[in-house]
């Protein structure tokens, strides 16, 4: 996994410009089974050394566009506009199923959220 975070005032415009990316391996798991015991409920065990096989990597950018104006002695109202997953990765994050046996083995069910963006303000009262 690598993760940098930063921010920059943008010289003369009062906007301050921030950005987190994180970059990681897909998450590690392994084909499994059910097996029927006779003394037990079906048993789920490994067939697979823990780790064989990986989900997608994935590369996430989140930016923040941000100014702060100030409201007389009272405080300031801040403005925010934040991009999350800025690149649309599409990365799968959860499977149906680990069972080897199964129809939907490996077939991916959760996947990483699509590019949005997020209006916000923020009250700071005081100095």
């Amino acid at each position: 996994m690598f993760r940098a975070m930063g921010s920059v005032d943008v010289r003369g415009t009062g906007f301050v410009l921030a950005a987190n990316l994180q970059m990681s391996s897909g998450k590690p798991w392994a084909a499994t089974a059910q097996v029927a015991l006779p003394q037990n409920p079906d048993q789920r065990i490994l067939i697979e050394p823990r780790g064989t096989r990986r989900l997608s990597s994935q590369s996430l950018l989140d930016v923040r566009l941000s100014r702060a104006i100030a409201v007389g002695g009272m405080g300031h109202v801040e403005l925010l506009v934040d991009v999350l997953n800025a690149l649309n990765d599409t990365a799968e994050e959860g499977l149906a199923t680990d069972n080897l046996f199964s129809a939907n083995f490996g077939q991916p069910t959760a996947f990483v959220d699509p590019r949005r963006a997020m209006i916000g303000v923020r009250v700071n009262v005081g100095r």
